[in-house]
């Protein structure tokens, strides 16, 4: 065997250990899919809480409370500050999925160097202001490791700030895959390391150990980063313009402050345990959990909630682990119905994923720490099943792109962590936190499930689907149509049917009436008159989408619209509104006559999972990002791994899947499509009798 066939034999071998997102959607198989994205992310958070219990107490009993507790306000104030900038980098991801629709390689590498720009110029100031606090917090004649530490902590801050940027210049369009072992070495470098040198030097141990994982967990991500930056045939530009203020990115204040202050709410969590650590060393109100029995009084507050603070915010980061997967179903419409699956069964994981973290607190609390009652920690099981809910409802949200809706639910919970704070009485504090965590989850609940049940307005739409829906509008409406040439590249036409589905976002909504030729209309009046959506389509193809026409004056409503579209022949003459077609499932006996080894799948039920699972695997992943790709192409059947298949949409969903033989015969093929075209205009029982006689 050659390195060739060697190369082949472990491609092989990884592509069948990959489980797919999209196979999985179509076959039922997401509890798979889970476990898939969990598994190892579960180790992992395993140990780097071990490496956190160890590093905290090696540096308590080693420097004293003054030095552990400048190295949690350092810690916490560590994981506040990259949670802000983990959401305003999504301002430059968002950014750069749009980007990547047009393959503007220069626009790309300028945006990703005008945040690295920025990145340096926050690191700095982290860096100061981080140095000033350790400065402040530790006194001159302590023992300098302590202040080493207290040093290193916000060194790592300012150094993983700028390797944020560069990991997230890819990983806004796509996941950056490692080898295995990178997500275990650095954690297994503190391990040894810390293990080797307790017995000789903890404190000077515990420093190596954050300066050598540290450096190894950057190299790893700037490495593998880099690697698809070369290639992707990027590379950051930060040279592009003169001036510091020029080479800034150009952030929306509004956009900015949002999404920064989204990222400060996914880490309300570090915010709460400094609420409930208290001001050390003085008798400032705090929150008080373990003042509800008489035995939970001898609790350190300080010391226990910091160590679990990473369990606290497990579920969280459980749930992160698909924000990569809510961001790509939610950029395809289509899609939207996937999206809410996934989500459901995603809730269904949650409280399994608590109960691994919760364990870990048990661990902790009966066998590392003394003195910790086993009810206590029964009485927190409630507060981490809760709060991994609100996780999994946030870091949608986020992925999303919605916000608004995020930032009115963290002022809901400041307002009833101020509620709590007011009662003097102590001895209710754990009740009524988790009160109020139970509220602000219903909140989510109800703003989630409402957003979830609100029908989507579809802006893409089967030509059918689309004269049916123009022939309802009520009020004034306006009509265009551009020429998209099938020559130009597909990156590009992509491009083009996305800036008109974004440019007609809650105001219309567009169909290609053939290969090349793309029709919508827009609702709206005389007073719109200026606006021009195909212009913007023609800027973004460099003038290769041509022969755009859009009304200036409206028309009445959507059946004299329609009228208008015909006696301008934009459309092939109608008899009428085509009447809507029939559910898809009756579609099936006709191709099974046409194709007795086809393949048939009803996406709407269990039974279509089982015929999606009986398929080859290299075949399943492929099939529903090709039936976004028809949509966009109004295709009624596509290639797909050597396969010709017919993707069918009913109320905006992927709902049937018909997967024609090898090799299928001309003369059936040609028949397939006739009873598609007329299935989708209404007419298929009348061509359907046709074919029979």
């Amino acid at each position: 065997m050659n390195d060739i066939d060697r190369w082949f034999d472990r491609t092989g071998r990884r592509e069948q250990r990959t489980v797919s997102l999209y196979a999985c959607l179509l076959t039922g198989k997401m509890f798979g899919y889970f476990w898939y994205r969990l598994r190892y992310a579960l180790v992992v958070d395993g140990a780097t809480f071990v490496v956190h219990v160890a590093e905290f107490l090696i540096i308590l009993t080693s420097l004293g409370g003054l030095a552990a507790f400048t190295v949690m306000i350092l810690r916490v104030g560590s994981l506040i500050v990259s949670g802000a900038w983990w959401g305003l980098l999504e301002v430059m991801r968002e950014r750069l999925r749009g980007l990547s629709l047009t393959r503007d390689r220069d626009a790309v590498e300028r945006e990703i160097g005008s945040w690295l720009v920025l990145s340096v110029l926050a690191a700095t100031a982290v860096a100061v202001a981080g140095a000033v606090v350790a400065l402040w917090l530790l006194p001159a004649d302590d023992d300098p490791m302590g202040l080493l530490y207290a040093f290193l902590v916000v060194i790592e801050l300012a150094l993983r700030m700028p390797v944020r940027v560069l990991h997230s210049g890819m990983y806004a369009t796509r996941r950056i895959y490692r080898p295995l072992w990178t997500l275990f070495a650095p954690t297994a470098v503190q391990i040894v390391v810390i293990g080797a040198g307790v017995f000789f030097y903890p404190t000077a141990a515990v420093v190596i150990a954050i300066i050598a994982s540290n450096a190894l967990s950057i190299w790893i991500t700037v490495h593998f980063a880099l690697r698809l930056y070369r290639l992707n045939g990027v590379s950051p530009n930060v040279r592009a313009s003169r001036g510091l203020r020029a080479r800034l990115p150009k952030i929306p204040i509004r956009q900015g402050i949002d999404a920064t202050i989204a990222g400060l709410g996914l880490r309300l969590d570090a915010i709460a345990v400094l609420a409930i650590a208290g001001i050390y060393g003085t008798s400032t109100r705090s929150f008080d959990l373990t003042a509800g029995f008489e035995a939970w009084r001898d609790i350190d507050a300080f010391q226990f909630f910091y160590l679990v603070l990473p369990l606290l915010r497990g579920a969280y980061e459980a749930t992160a682990v698909f924000y990569f997967d809510f961001v790509r179903l939610r950029r395809i419409p289509a899609l939207r119905e996937y999206r809410m699956w996934v989500f459901h069964r995603l809730l269904l994981v949650t409280p399994v994923v608590t109960l691994y973290f919760w364990a870990l607190a048990v661990v902790l609390g009966l066998f590392v720490l003394p003195g910790i009652p086993f009810m206590f920690l029964l009485a927190l099981l409630p507060l981490f099943v809760v709060r991994s809910f609100i996780g999994t409802y946030q870091i949608r949200l986020f992925a999303e792109g919605r916000f608004h809706a995020l930032n009115l639910t963290i002022v809901f919970t400041g307002v009833l962590f101020a509620l709590v704070w007011i009662d003097v009485n102590p001895a209710s504090d754990l009740l009524e936190i988790t009160a109020a965590m139970i509220a602000l989850l219903i909140v989510h609940i109800n703003l989630q499930h409402f957003e979830d049940r609100t029908p989507a307005v579809p802006t893409q739409l089967p030509l059918g689907d689309w004269i049916r829906a123009l022939a309802a509008e009520p009020g004034p409406v306006r009509a265009g149509t551009i020429t998209i040439p099938e020559w130009i590249p597909q990156r590009q036409r992509a491009a083009a049917v996305d800036t008109m589905r974004n440019t007609l976002t809650d105001r219309g909504c567009l169909a290609f009436c053939s290969a090349t030729s793309l029709v919508f209309y827009e609702r709206g009046s005389a007073v719109d008159g200026d606006r021009q959506p195909h212009l913007e389509v023609q800027t973004v193809t460099g003038g290769a989408a041509h022969r755009g026409r859009f009304w200036r004056e409206p028309a009445a409503n959507g059946r004299d619209a329609l009228d208008r579209i015909v006696t301008d022949r934009w459309l092939k003459p109608l008899a009428g509104v085509p009447r809507a077609p029939q559910s898809p499932k009756f579609l099936s006996p006709e191709f099974l006559d046409i194709f007795p080894a086809g393949v048939v799948a009803d996406l709407d039920t269990r039974a279509g999972a089982r015929v999606m699972r009986t398929l080859d695997a290299d075949l399943v992943p492929a099939i529903l990002p090709t039936a976004m790709r028809s949509l966009d192409d109004d295709a009624l059947v596509v290639s797909v791994a050597g396969r010709w298949l017919s993707p069918v949409f009913h109320q905006n969903k992927v709902r049937m899947i018909f997967l024609l033989p090898p090799d299928p015969d001309p003369a059936h093929f040609q028949r397939w499509l006739r009873t598609l075209k007329s299935w989708r205009l209404g007419q298929w029982e009348r061509e359907g009798a046709d074919h029979g006689a």
